[in-house]
Formats: C-alpha cells, sequence, structure tokens
C-alpha cells in the first residue's frame, strides 16, 4: 500500500496540493490519487482546509494512505456542531504545522479518540463514547441517549406501550436548546424509552439535547437531568 511515512510527507502533500501541482508524487503516493478520493481536497490552500476536506469525506471513501486516519465517523460528526467541530480541526491542524518533519506518522492515529480527547477537555469533561473506528459499530442516536441518560428500553410487543414519571421540561430548557419544544421532546422520550424507530425530527430533538449536555458546565443541572430521567418506568 502506498504511504506517507512522516509529518514532513504529510506537510508535503498539503503544499504540493495547495500549490495545484498536479502529477506530483511523495514516495510512492500519487497526488493525483488523493486528489481524485477526497471531495474538495483539491482546493485546500492551508492545513486546516486540508484536513477538513479529509475529515469530512464519506467513510467509504478511501486513499488507502496515512490520510484515511483523519477521517471520522460519519455518525460522530453528524451530532457535533460545527462550531465545536470547527475548533477541534483548527487544534488538530496546529498540532500538525508544529510537529517535526522527521516525526513518524503515528500508525495507531484515530481521529474519533481525538475528537471524543478533545471534548472532554474542552466542555468540562463530557463527551461522547460509543465511536468505534472505521464504523465497526454503528452510531445510533437512540441507544446512545438510552445509555446517557440510564434509560431501559420495554418490549412493546409484550409490555404497555404509556410511560410512567414526569419528564421536567423546565431542567431541560435551562440547557438553552435553540426552538426546544416540550411536546416534541417528550414524544421522543416515549419513543425511545419504547424502543422504537426514530424519525429524522426526534433524531435532531436528541442531538440537540445531546450537544447542549456536552457543552454545559452546569453538573448540578447535569445531575438532576439524569436523576429526572432515570425516574422514568414503563407501565
Amino acid at each position: 500500500m502506498a504511504e506517507l511515512n512522516t509529518y514532513g510527507d504529510l506537510k508535503n502533500a498539503i503544499k504540493i496540493i495547495s500549490l495545484k501541482q498536479k502529477g506530483e508524487k511523495i514516495g510512492q503516493v500519487a497526488i493525483d490519487a488523493i486528489l481524485g478520493a477526497v471531495p474538495g481536497i483539491g482546493v485546500a490552500k492551508t492545513t486546516f482546509d486540508f484536513i477538513r476536506a479529509a475529515f469530512t469525506k464519506p467513510d467509504t471513501k478511501k486513499t488507502k494512505t496515512w490520510l484515511d486516519k483523519l477521517d471520522i465517523d460519519d455518525d460522530m460528526s453528524s451530532i457535533v456542531d460545527d462550531t465545536v467541530e470547527n475548533g477541534f480541526l483548527k487544534t488538530i491542524a496546529n498540532t500538525i504545522d508544529q510537529e517535526s518533519d522527521d516525526k513518524p506518522l503515528e500508525s495507531d492515529f484515530n481521529m474519533n479518540a481525538k475528537m471524543v480527547d478533545y471534548l472532554k477537555t474542552t466542555y468540562g469533561g463530557r463527551t461522547i463514547a460509543g465511536i468505534k473506528e472505521n464504523n465497526l459499530t454503528q452510531f445510533n442516536m437512540k441507544e446512545r441517549f438510552q445509555q446517557l441518560a440510564g434509560i431501559k428500553e420495554v418490549n412493546t410487543a409484550t409490555s404497555p406501550t404509556q410511560v410512567q414519571g414526569q419528564i421536567k421540561t423546565d431542567l431541560f430548557k435551562k440547557l438553552n436548546v435553540a426552538d426546544f419544544d416540550p411536546t416534541k421532546f417528550l414524544t421522543t422520550i416515549t419513543l425511545v424509552k419504547q424502543g422504537k424507530s426514530l424519525n429524522p425530527a426526534a433524531n435532531k430533538v436528541l442531538a440537540d439535547i445531546m450537544i447542549a449536555m456536552i457543552k454545559t458546565s452546569d453538573d448540578t443541572l447535569l445531575n438532576q437531568i439524569f436523576a429526572n430521567l432515570k425516574q422514568i418506568e414503563a407501565k
């Protein structure tokens, strides 16, 4: 497999692409092959632009080089808002720019793990777990929310379909989620509890709540929210 070996190789690839020098090679890596495999990378002018293109390429697109390690699980990216994502990419780009040209590229480099660490460091220890490299495990918004909230799914084939217990929507309002709709949120929580499939609108409701929980620095509020969710029972 063609390969980039050092941070110097990576920086050279970025430079060649930014200067639009087609037909170039770094070792056995054809720059034109990278351009064909990573949508949008041909217009990159900076390390940030280059990393962002590699970061956002579809999981199915492969360069068969170390650059594939800069990709992130598409499902993870979908629940991280653009402001957080851009901050993370700037951090990665700055790190790459500052690395010694002679330093080998890490064989165990994991962009998903880097994102999780960034969220822990930047947002007070709250993060998104359960994301596997190379999509070994498909991220599921409903399942992850169940895990975070300590909600146990009920079998609606053998159990009643109502949810007992009061969701304190005033707690969730304090997360300052834009356009928070208590009715839609209660409906979504009921679907999660029942283990039913979520439509795109319900997935967005959970994504907005999870992002707000990651961002908040109010540990007391988080504890109150988790305590409330764990009290919800099926009847």
